[in-house]
């Protein structure tokens, strides 16, 4: 994937919501429940390494000296959203048939290598501070390979919007930030978080924050 796409793609989020971002943000109403949210999606994901991990706990601690109320995402539900399959939906249940789900991915994860993410930087909208990751082009691929492959399927897909980034969102507003501006001051700092080789997928179904998931299947690539 061109860098400079999805550095452009960055800025534009950026850039779309500073001026909120300063202002205080906007807060998100269900972080009070966070745990018991059950807007569940199914989802395909990628989880993070241990190593990229740890970087990243290092500046969500940096994070919290500076806004210590907001919500941070714990090392277990760091993730890529690769692609919303069924979005998130209050009291959505699994699909009657979720195997057809899982065999057109696994179909479309045969077709692709083994593929580097680096992390380079933070970005924000007006209620959450994420990790900026720049992809290779086989997510890519894999992406619309499965677009494809689900419309001639006939199984539902019910993308928000069609996917180019690979963010780990890393924190969420609760109301409103009491020091946006050393928060952003914060942000555009330069922040490098390593890269690593992406060499597999989860298939998913989990709630909004993914503080609850059922692991359904891990494709390896």
């Amino acid at each position: 994937m061109d860098r400079n796409l999805l550095e452009n793609h960055y800025k534009k989020i950026l850039t779309d919501n500073k001026e909120r971002f300063l202002e205080g943000g906007v807060g998100d109403a269900f972080l009070s429940n966070a745990k018991n949210d059950n807007r569940m999606a199914l989802v395909v994901l990628i989880r993070i390494t241990s190593e990229i991990a740890g970087k990243i706990n290092k500046c969500i601690s940096e994070l919290r000296d500076i806004e210590p109320d907001l919500y941070y995402y714990p090392c277990e539900d760091f993730h890529i959203t690769v692609m919303d399959i069924l979005r998130g939906e209050e009291g959505r249940e699994l699909p009657h048939n979720l195997d057809d789900y899982i065999k057109c991915i696994r179909e479309c994860c045969s077709e692709i290598d083994p593929f580097k993410i680096t992390f380079d930087g933070l970005v924000a909208s007006d209620n959450a501070i994420m990790v900026k990751g720049y992809y290779d082009e086989q997510l890519l691929r894999f992406r619309e390979s499965l677009r494809n492959s689900l419309a001639v399927n006939g199984l539902l897909l019910e993308e928000r919007y069609k996917t180019i980034s690979s963010h780990i969102t890393i924190s969420r507003l609760y109301d409103k930030y009491k020091n946006p501006t050393e928060l952003m001051d914060y942000i555009e700092k330069p922040h490098s978080f390593g890269t690593m080789t992406v060499k597999n997928m989860e298939i998913s179904f989990h709630n909004w924050y993914d503080t609850r998931k059922q692991l359904l299947s891990v494709v390896e690539l």
